[in-house]
């Protein structure tokens, strides 16, 4: 499996796992799990991402699909199961003499070690039944990712004695059979289990997924490789009564928004990148529809710190960060790259003349895809005309001494100033 390029600074400027602010992150979107090994399971798929288009495509088509057969799932059991499964002694292969003779010793002392025994073999008998019935019920017209799954099961029980235990699962729990089965799950097939128990946190997680996309009403991406990237009706699922937008980039590799302070840029490109994210998971993404090329990376710069202790200004910060992603690039990888307000931090001159710069490289770079917010008008200005670049904006006007932002997306460059009228409000009355 081929997974997404990416770091730490991009899944912070996300919020896919953790939030600098204190806002909700990406993946609190989907924590509905049944169990803690499928939330596991999600948050693994939500921090890596893939590029294999094939992998992806198997990923959709077992979370869009409603009608293969369920499995029950219950959080304390598999719970008990992992706390049994992780119990340090190791157990020895016993006769059925040193279990009679075992049983003897119990009849006068029971341990809560075996109450943990007694209970943890019982119910992960249960589970290995639970997908033997979930097996035999998949039939050639389910999603691919189950057919494999469910193929992993019936070979591991054909070729282990897991298989026959299944089928004589519901015997007495005599004290020698369930020393057996605790030899065999704790020690000799204690890697199989847990291989096993990864494919029921699978389901779970894909679930999961498809119970979101059927509450939010979300889309799944269809993936192309004729670099054509549209999305409709998308919106970032965590800003409350958000504004729908449509968004394509079919033309060029740059994409330029503009617009004054408050209009919501930052916001309207996280919700763009997040979708591009999301998809790459093979997650269902907050828009009517999208289509999407298949990226090798994704790199944001959103929040970029300096940095006092190296004695590092944001400016350069914001240098070393695009130098970064460009080797990135040149090592030959296709990516979505997001930079928000380039060069903010230095003075507007030479922050045009660094963004031209900047803008005179990325061009060149024809198999990724670039987008880049600026409060500089003569920086869209001068590339307006360009075929690699396409232009977008918010609206924003100032209405009876009050700025009025509809949040909409528009294509073309934005003539709004609103900073002076800003400061000057929240200044008033402060000589």
């Amino acid at each position: 499996m081929k997974q997404l390029r990416t770091d730490r600074q991009t899944l912070n400027d996300l919020g896919v796992m953790e939030s600098t602010y204190g806002e909700k992150t990406l993946f609190s979107l989907f924590d509905m799990t049944e169990s803690d090994g499928g939330k596991r399971c999600l948050e693994d798929w939500a921090t890596h991402p893939i590029s294999d288009w094939q992998m992806l495509h198997e990923r959709q088509e077992a979370i869009r699909c409603p009608d293969f057969p369920e499995i029950r799932i219950c959080r304390e059991e598999l719970d008990f199961i992992e706390f049994y499964l992780s119990q340090g002694d190791r157990p020895t292969r016993v006769t059925y003499l040193e279990s009679v003779l075992s049983r003897a010793f119990r009849l006068f002392r029971s341990t809560p070690e075996r109450y943990i025994i007694q209970r943890g073999t019982k119910l992960l008998e249960n589970v290995l039944l639970e997908l033997k019935i979930f097996a035999d019920h998949v039939t050639e017209l389910s999603p691919r990712l189950i057919r494999s799954m469910v193929a992993t099961v019936l070979e591991t029980y054909q070729a282990t004695e897991l298989g026959k235990m299944v089928e004589s699962c519901g015997q007495e729990d005599g004290f020698y059979r369930t020393d057996r089965l605790d030899y065999i799950f704790r020690y000799r097939r204690n890697h199989t289990i847990a291989d096993l128990l990864s494919i029921v946190y699978q389901l779970d997680a894909i679930r999961t997924m498809h119970r979101t996309a059927v509450t939010k009403g979300w889309c799944f991406p269809t993936f192309t490789t004729d670099g054509k990237f549209v999305l409709r009706d998308f919106y970032h699922p965590q800003v409350k009564d958000a504004v729908k937008n449509d968004w394509n980039m079919e033309h060029g590799n740059i994409c330029i928004f503009t617009g004054s302070n408050m209009a919501g840029k930052s916001t309207t490109l996280k919700a763009i990148v997040s979708a591009v994210w999301l998809a790459h998971a093979g997650f269902p993404v907050p828009a009517s529809s999208m289509v999407c090329p298949v990226f090798d990376g994704i790199f944001t710069s959103i929040n970029l710190p300096d940095s006092l202790r190296d004695g590092r200004s944001h400016f350069y910060a914001e240098v070393l960060r695009v130098k970064e992603v460009l080797q990135q690039i040149n090592e030959g990888n296709h990516c979505f790259v997001l930079f928000d307000e380039l060069f903010r931090g230095t003075n507007a001159r030479d922050a045009f003349e660094a963004s031209v710069a900047v803008t005179e490289v990325l061009r060149e770079k024809v198999h990724s895809h670039f987008l880049i917010s600026t409060h500089i008008i003569e920086l869209a200005r001068r590339l307006d005309g360009d075929d690699s670049c396409c232009f977008y904006y918010l609206e924003s006007a100032i209405t009876d001494d009050e700025l009025v932002c509809n949040h909409k997306v528009k294509p073309g460059i934005s003539e709004s100033r609103v900073g002076y009228w800003i400061v000057k409000r929240e200044l008033a009355g402060m000589q």
